[in-house]
C-alpha cells in the first residue's frame, strides 16, 4: 500500500508539471497562474521564445490587479518601455517569483488574437523546454537530460538588440543566413531583401505592437527548402522587413524541439 501511494504522489506530480497545451494556427498556448498582492488568477498564455521578456496585456493588468499607468515602471536600451513586477508566475509546476513583465495594448493592436499574456525569455532562459506540436504538450525537462535528436547550436543576440533571443544559422540554396525562432509568429520569413526565386501576392492579417489588426498583400515563396544544422525542411515563406528571418514553431516538419537555453542548444526530435 506504501508503495502504491508513492507511485500515485508521483503520477499526480507529473499531470500537475504538464499544463494544459493548445497549438492554434502556429502559435502555443498554455495555462498558467499568475499572483500580485492577494490576487492570483488562472489565464492561457502565450509561449513565445521571439520575446525578450513576459508581456501582460493592459487592460488586462488594470481589470484583474487594478494595476494603474502610474505604477508603471520604465526599462530598455534604445526604446523605454514599460513594465511591472508580478509577485509570482506558476508554469509547468514551477512557481517564478519577481517576474518582470512588460506592459503593451496587446488587446487593441491584435484584437481577437491578443494573449492577455505571453511567457517571455526571461522565464523560458530558467530551464530546458520540449515543445511537442503532434501531442500538444509542453514539458519542462531535467537539465541533465540526454539528447536523443539532433541537435542545432545557436547564439544568443547582443544584449542591446534582442535580449533572451534564439539566432539559429541557416542556408537557402547558397546563401547562409541568419534566424531568429520565433515561437509568437504566425508565418516564416525571409531575412529582408532576400530573393529566393519566384513569389506570388497574397492577402493575409498583420499586426505588431505599433500597427493594430489589418490586412495587407505580401509577397509569398512556397515550397522553400532550408537547411539548419544536418537536417533539411520545406516551408512556405512570406518577404521579411529585418536583417535576420523568422523561422516558427512548425518550422522543422512538426517534429517536437527541445531548447536548452544554458548550452544554447535546440534539438529537433524526429519521430520513430
Amino acid at each position: 500500500m506504501k508503495y502504491l501511494l508513492v507511485l500515485v504522489f508521483c503520477i499526480m506530480s507529473c499531470l500537475r508539471a504538464m499544463p494544459q497545451v493548445k497549438f492554434v494556427e502556429s502559435w502555443i498556448y498554455s495555462n498558467i497562474s499568475l499572483s500580485r498582492g492577494a490576487q492570483t488568477q488562472s489565464v492561457k498564455s502565450m509561449v513565445d521564445t521571439g520575446c525578450s521578456f513576459c508581456v501582460i496585456d493592459s487592460a488586462y493588468a488594470t481589470e484583474t490587479f487594478n494595476i494603474k499607468e502610474n505604477e508603471y515602471n520604465k526599462l530598455g536600451y534604445r526604446k523605454k518601455r514599460n513594465y511591472i513586477v508580478l509577485d509570482s508566475l506558476s508554469f509547468c509546476g514551477i512557481t517564478y517569483r519577481k517576474v518582470y513583465c512588460m506592459v503593451m495594448d496587446l488587446s487593441g493592436k491584435f484584437l481577437d488574437y491578443a494573449p492577455r499574456f505571453i511567457i517571455g525569455g526571461n522565464i523560458l532562459i530558467k530551464g530546458v523546454w520540449k515543445f511537442d506540436l503532434k501531442n500538444n504538450s509542453v514539458e519542462l525537462c531535467d537539465t541533465k537530460r540526454k539528447p536523443t535528436g539532433t541537435v542545432i547550436h545557436w547564439n544568443y543576440y547582443p544584449k542591446k538588440k534582442h535580449v533572451n533571443a534564439i539566432r539559429l544559422k541557416g542556408v537557402i540554396g547558397k546563401d547562409k543566413l541568419s534566424f531568429l525562432f520565433d515561437t509568437g509568429s504566425r508565418h516564416c520569413k525571409f531575412p529582408k531583401g532576400f530573393d529566393a526565386g519566384p513569389t506570388e501576392t497574397v492577402r493575409k492579417e498583420s499586426a505588431d505592437e505599433i500597427h493594430s489588426l489589418q490586412m495587407v498583400e505580401a509577397e509569398l515563396t512556397r515550397n522553400v527548402h532550408f537547411k539548419i544544422g544536418k537536417y533539411e525542411f520545406t516551408h512556405d515563406f512570406f518577404n521579411g522587413q529585418h536583417d535576420d528571418g523568422v523561422l516558427n514553431a512548425y518550422s522543422f516538419g512538426g517534429n517536437a524541439v527541445v531548447l536548452n537555453y544554458k548550452r544554447q542548444t535546440l534539438e529537433v526530435v524526429l519521430d520513430k
